[in-house]
């Protein structure tokens, strides 16, 4: 992640005590090198650097920086981000036909719903490429208007085929995303804290 945005998520992260009623630490502070020494010395042998765009006319930023990274990193997965704008459409179809191998989204920080029909062109995109996107669709620390498997039954009612990755299993709503994921052969549920 870009080192400005990375700052202020782990801002976010230290000041969440109060917010989710526990400290919520983050592990490993090091820079980008560090934090892929330990990676390699722990037998990674390939991982992503998701970034996800919290506002309009970020994503680009923040996908420049990934690609940067993969290029750098041989293990690192090449990935991108997207926010609803109304260009959307046109840079995550030049990022599947420049190589990204798996995109993020992030609906609570972002304030949007899966379905947000600024979206339309962009999920048709990936589905018909088979490019997988994380999805932080749970309501998980913290509920927001826009979280819940709600949006996403009715995204995947109209894109069945669409490579989801329900991050962190949905939760709190796990059940559900589980139900989700058993019925659309293409998603799937991660379980990473």
């Amino acid at each position: 992640m870009h080192p400005r945005v990375l700052a202020k998520v782990w801002a976010y992260f230290d000041a969440a005590g109060p917010k989710l009623g526990r400290e919520w630490p983050i592990t490993y502070r090091g820079t980008d090198d560090e934090r892929v020494e330990t990676l390699r010395s722990l037998g990674v042998k390939h991982f992503s650097a998701l970034s996800y765009a919290h506002r309009p006319g970020v994503a680009e930023f923040m996908n420049d920086w990934t690609y940067d990274f993969a290029a750098r990193v041989p293990e690192a997965l090449t990935c991108a981000t997207f926010y609803p704008e109304p260009e959307a459409a046109e840079y995550v179809a030049r990022r599947i036909e420049d190589g990204a191998q798996l995109f993020k989204a992030h609906l609570q920080v972002g304030d949007f719903h899966a379905d947000d029909p600024l979206l339309d062109r962009v999920w048709g995109a990936l589905e018909d490429a088979q490019v997988p996107t994380v999805l932080h669709a749970g309501s998980g620390p913290t509920p927001g208007d826009f979280t819940g498997p709600a949006s996403v039954e009715r995204l995947l009612k109209r894109f069945p085929r669409l490579p989801l990755v329900i991050a962190h299993m949905g939760m709190p709503e796990t059940e559900e995303f589980l139900d989700i994921a058993s019925r659309y052969d293409e998603v799937r549920v991660d379980t990473t804290m």
